[in-house]
């Protein structure tokens, strides 16, 4: 893997055509950090240059719509950042961070049209000033260091070149700071240019990325791509990165379920092979499993067809345009130039068209929703995320280490360690177990009643599963699989008849495949703690949905026993309860304790990792004593028995690791499960003789 950088004279940015078309670009040359030229933003204009996958954003802007520059970071991309620098009048943005534990400055210029010796002196002391570390330069230069190479066209060629003043002024500045121009020093013989001039007919390389000796040597390769929506030509530079691991993973494109004929053609598979692979000698969800890689393996045939089919116009376009580029470049005529531009217009009238029906598209969405209390007023309210990509953290040796596969290996080795807290505390240590039983028998807890336990034992249905499935989030993540809850929802008829005969065999003693089974967790930095420490990460779990499924058909039938089963002080999770019902409570004690001046203590807890310590065997124990029938228990232990989860750290191969405690959160019946863990202990602290409450 490389890191990719590009330079961009935009030619402004103003319009929310050319915003779109900038990410939509970005996104499909896989850019990770981007320096734009000539962004036209004011100071005062609001308008962000950032998205979901450009989360970082780093912008001068002058008083009236001309120059501006910005420099726009990746949100996978682990640069972190120690200072910046911004001009007032958009002629500059330096940044100076780490990036794979070595020091960067990135600094984006764009000159002058006109010689200025003020610029190029502040820009020479301004590189001149950086501490050790590597420079990158780039921008538009405005000027060229060679005329003779850097220049072409019909009438350059009359005429004998020479260094104009902004040349000179650049040259001087080149000695000066001795930075290298990367283009030039990989293709020493190549004429290729990044702006043409249609007034004087003449071609430049004013675009340029020059670097120092410390980051020339991690440059790969160095590129000039083609004019197509602006003015100048996008150029590129690849360095070098750590081997990086490929961390993509294949994920469900949820436009395919909107098209008819992709869902029939799903419908007609998936009915062919249940019809084929019927239940027998191969366990049901081993048969379940392998459906899901014979539909991963369809749907990824019809994306990349369909992709490659609607970019087969623009990659003929491009292709067509950079040769017409290079011969005219080369052997300019007036020809030549009426069908590069010809060409040139119908590649950029492609990609307006289609931004234009992406945008006509969202304002259509807020026009039907703004005033619905929808999902997109949701994403409104909900403040953006910060990325924070995790460039370092400390091992249990307190070492710190900075290479993504040592990151993965540093928090898999913290949550494996988590997840297996304690490992004899399992079904096969009898005294473990005899001491569980003791202390449930001192223990008054509460029992079902027959009723309920009749309904737990009740056989899971058809419309039991549906009603899991409809209740699922249509943008939630999905885990490893990659199936997300809008495809359980299409195929509904198809799928349910099988995965309720798989969750019912799992009642009588029948187990789960381990790949429904595993998770992908998520790594949420806790704020005002140091993102070092492996422990200042909130873990989430992104389950497959069938397990999801699974899980929320037993959380539906278990909740509306809750009230029976959980003393009236435990609030969270249990139906027609309150969590300000505490805090109501807690703020009348405190009024009622003071009135009377009576002597009393206020203890506040927090256990640390509280869903991840939760002990599996003291769970199991606990349901049984609670009085929740076999058949119920059966399907808990199913979706617990054979758990496993890796850790997902961009750049690195994931370490699949097993669970052995804790009830996962982002799993729909951890919730319920923790309650009902936790009333044991809450029933001994009320039942002790020596704590005692206030008595009112």
């Amino acid at each position: 893997m490389a890191l990719k950088l590009t330079s961009l004279n935009v030619k402004g940015l103003n319009s929310p055509t050319k915003r779109r078309l900038l990410f939509r670009t970005l996104k499909s040359d896989k850019i990770d950090i981007a320096f734009l030229q000539e962004t036209h933003l004011t100071k005062s204009v609001k308008i962000k240059l950032t998205d979901h996958v450009y989360t970082r954003a780093y912008v001068s802007g002058a008083l009236s719509k001309r120059n501006g520059v910005a420099i726009l970071i990746r949100k996978t991309c682990p640069f972190q950042l120690i200072s910046q620098k911004i001009d007032t009048e958009g002629r500059y943005v330096l940044l100076t961070g780490t990036l794979y534990s070595m020091t960067y400055h990135f600094l984006n210029i764009y000159a002058p049209t006109t010689p200025s010796v003020d610029f190029w002196d502040s820009i020479c002391n301004l590189v001149s000033a950086l501490p050790q570390g590597a420079v990158i330069l780039g921008g538009d230069m405005n000027a060229v260091a060679c005329p003779a190479v850097d220049r072409g066209g019909r009438q350059a060629s009359t005429v004998t070149p020479t260094l104009g003043r902004q040349d000179k002024l650049f040259a001087r500045f080149l000695r000066q700071v001795g930075l290298i121009d990367v283009w030039r020093v990989l293709y020493p013989s190549v004429k290729d240019y990044s702006f043409y001039s249609a007034p004087h007919g003449t071609y430049s390389r004013i675009d340029m990325f020059l670097v120092n000796g410390l980051a020339m040597s991690n440059v790969i390769r160095a590129e000039i791509n083609s004019i197509s929506w602006s003015d100048h030509a996008d150029i590129a530079l690849y360095l070098h990165t750590p081997k990086l691991a490929a961390s993509w993973s294949w994920r469900l494109n949820s436009s395919l379920l909107r098209d008819p004929e992709v869902v029939s053609q799903l419908r007609t598979l998936s009915i062919q092979y249940f019809q084929d692979n019927p239940p027998g000698e191969t366990s049901l969800s081993t048969i379940w499993a392998a459906h899901k890689a014979v539909m991963r393996g369809h749907l990824i045939k019809i994306a990349t067809h369909r992709k490659r089919t609607k970019l087969l116009s623009l990659v003929t376009l491009q292709q067509s345009l950079r040769r017409l580029e290079m011969s005219h470049k080369s052997s300019p005529s007036p020809e030549l130039l009426s069908e590069l531009l010809r060409t040139r217009s119908s590649l950029k009238r492609l990609l307006l068209d289609d931004v234009a029906k992406q945008l006509l598209w969202s304002r259509r969405m807020f026009f039907e929703k703004a005033n619905k209390l929808d999902t997109l007023l949701a994403r409104s309210l909900k403040p953006r995320s910060k990325f924070a990509s995790i460039s370092a953290v400390k091992t249990v040796d307190d070492v710190l280490v900075n290479s993504p596969q040592e990151i993965c290996a540093a928090f898999t080795a913290y949550y494996s360690d988590l997840y297996n807290h304690s490992p004899h505390h399992n079904l096969a240590d009898k005294s473990h177990l005899d001491a569980i039983s003791s202390f449930l028998d001192s223990l008054s807890l509460p029992q079902l009643e027959d009723s309920h336990i009749t309904n737990l034992s009740a056989t899971i249905l058809e419309e039991e599963i549906n009603c899991a499935i409809s209740a699922l989030g249509g943008t939630k993540a999905p885990g490893p699989d990659g199936f997300s809850g809008g495809y359980y929802k299409v195929l509904r008829p198809e799928l349910v008849p099988f995965l309720t005969s798989v969750f019912n065999d799992c009642a009588e003693g029948g187990s789960l495949h381990p790949d429904l089974l595993v998770a992908n967790i998520a790594l949420i930095p806790k704020e005002g703690r140091d993102p070092a420490a492996v422990e200042s990460y909130r873990p989430i779990s992104l389950i497959n949905f069938d397990a999801k499924i699974f899980a929320k058909v037993l959380a539906n039938r278990l909740s509306p026993l809750l009230q029976d089963l959980v003393h009236p002080d435990q609030v969270g999770f249990v139906p027609n309860r309150q969590l300000f019902d505490n805090t109501r409570r807690n703020a009348d004690l405190i009024w009622w304790l003071s009135s009377r001046a009576a002597p009393s203590l206020i203890l506040s807890l927090d256990a640390e990792k509280a869903f991840d310590r939760v002990e599996w065997p003291f769970l199991f124990f606990t349901l049984s004593r609670l009085g929740l029938p076999d058949f119920y228990i059966n399907m808990v232990r199913a979706l617990y028995s054979g758990m496993s989860a890796q850790v997902r750290v961009p750049g690195s191969s994931p370490i699949r690791f097993p669970i052995c405690n804790g009830t996962r959160q982002g799993c729909p019946l951890s919730p319920l499960l923790f309650l009902l863990s936790l009333e044991p202990l809450l029933a001994a602290i009320r039942d002790h003789p020596e704590i005692r409450g206030v008595q009112v």
